[in-house]
């Protein structure tokens, strides 16, 4: 009778107690809900800093890369160019010569910001731009690139008098890089 009525209490207890447990889980849960909001907020709030930073990161990358870099385009035929998305007009238009584009000396040297001499006896044209210098000679496919002798696929050539030069040669000594259209004939520089 003694494990009857210790089985009752015991059964009574839990019973009783039962909801208790229940309403302590409730709690546990509102609790960790409440501390896991709390725990979080200051996370999000750094997230939502950091994402704010890299956007502004990404706006100051473009303007910098707007200001390190010049953007040419030319199309071929054409005697307007873009520079940095403003219109540019040249004296004569970019032509295509043994495969190679040909583009005003001057418009050129002028995009890439070097320094540009002509010298009409010999009938040379230098490009100079920190420590590059290019010499190419109206007719020649050899030109100079800091004194050394280097071929070239076309050779400059004067047009409505008005020199031509590859641009991709000179270009290319002069660290730009280059983008080919061959839907619209453009050449897109960059520099």
């Amino acid at each position: 009778m003694k494990n009857k009525v210790a089985i009752a209490i015991c059964l009574l207890a839990l019973f009783i107690s039962f909801p208790l447990l229940a309403e302590e889980q409730l709690m546990t849960k509102l609790y960790f809900d409440n501390w896991l909001k709390t725990a979080t907020s200051p996370l999000e709030q750094q997230i939502n800093r950091i994402q704010t930073a890299l956007t502004e990161l990404n706006k100051a990358a473009a303007e910098l890369k707007q200001e390190l870099f010049t953007e040419v385009k030319v199309v071929i035929g054409q005697k307007s160019a873009l520079i940095d998305g403003k219109p540019v007009a040249m004296d004569v238009a970019p032509i295509i010569k043994e495969g190679r584009t040909m583009v005003p000396v001057r418009f050129i040297g002028e995009a890439f910001g070097a320094q540009l001499s002509w010298d009409p006896a010999v009938r040379k044209v230098t490009y100079v731009l920190e420590d590059v210098k290019i010499e190419l000679t109206i007719g020649a496919k050899e030109a100079r690139v800091n004194g050394q002798k280097v071929d070239l696929d076309a050779e400059p050539i004067i047009v409505n008098e008005r020199t031509l030069v590859p641009l991709r040669f000179v270009g290319q000594h002069l660290n730009a890089a280059f983008e080919w259209d061959a839907v619209s004939g453009t050449v897109t520089i960059l520099h």
